[in-house]
């Protein structure tokens, strides 16, 4: 009975730190989703009157997308104040340049909300900021990998704070999901102006032991040779209390 005791002990700690791990890192993917990939070259119609395509915005500066809408009592909000905060703290505009689009993803959004939107944050006349809405909202989401759901009983949308890196080249760089702090929003902006930041090796020939593989050109997330390893203690644990349990069956009986 101690042996059996031990073993399960065993199995719980081992257990524990893998699904801690497993979902963390699931976590974490749902940044990964559709980097690199080339956003949706949507027309754009911007506060101010101007109309110009996403990719024709970015080719000036590199783009920090913000998306939101109008009518939202939860998130959108301190996720434009932050960025605004976030941003003058970092002044970044000399070494990195950069350029804001504050998107509504809501397709009853009008042009004069967001220009509420902009009044509301004293962003109107502020320089590298645009504010506006596209016809073509459904095809940017799905392009960022951005999955907002409407929920008719609150008249709401259930969805992430988002902020997503554009290049100049219209490719998206780097996601970020909740109010995140300025050292985020510093790497963000360093990954849109190619800087190098090493958070994540790079996917190779060579990189065996990861628990995940993520290919940018499919935007697929894999389980890797390293999960395999990680839970193999887990299950040889396990099988070998199954057969002291059995062992244990067949004395008694």
């Amino acid at each position: 009975m101690f042996r059996l005791c031990l073993f399960t002990s065993i199995v719980m700690l081992t257990i524990l730190p893998a699904q801690s791990l497993f979902s963390q890192s699931l976590g974490d993917f749902r940044e990964e989703i559709n980097i690199y990939n080339t956003l949706y070259d949507a027309p754009l119609h911007l506060v101010g009157g101007a109309d110009v395509s996403l990719h024709e915005l970015a080719k000036d500066k590199p783009i920090i997308l913000a998306l939101v809408f109008s009518r939202c009592s939860g998130v959108c909000n301190p996720l434009v104040l932050e960025l605004k905060e976030n941003l003058r703290m970092l002044n970044l505009q000399q070494e990195l340049p950069y350029s804001v689009l504050v998107l509504s993803f809501d397709p009853w959004d009008k042009i004069e909300d967001m220009q509420y939107m902009a009044e509301r944050f004293n962003l109107t006349n502020e320089p590298d900021w645009y504010f506006g809405v596209t016809d073509s909202i459904n095809q940017v989401i799905n392009s960022v990998g951005f999955k907002p759901i409407w929920d008719e009983k609150k008249k709401q949308f259930d969805h992430d704070a988002l902020l997503a890196g554009v290049s100049t080249k219209g490719k998206m760089t780097k996601k970020l999901l909740g109010l995140r702090n300025s050292k985020d929003l510093r790497m963000l902006v360093q990954s849109i102006n190619k800087v190098f930041i090493p958070s994540y090796r790079l996917p190779t020939n060579t990189s065996i032991f990861t628990c995940f593989n993520y290919d940018p050109e499919t935007g697929k997330i894999v389980p890797g040779t390293g999960l395999l390893i990680i839970i193999m203690p887990v299950l040889i644990t396990w099988l070998t209390v199954i057969g002291i349990r059995m062992a244990v069956r067949k004395k008694t009986t």
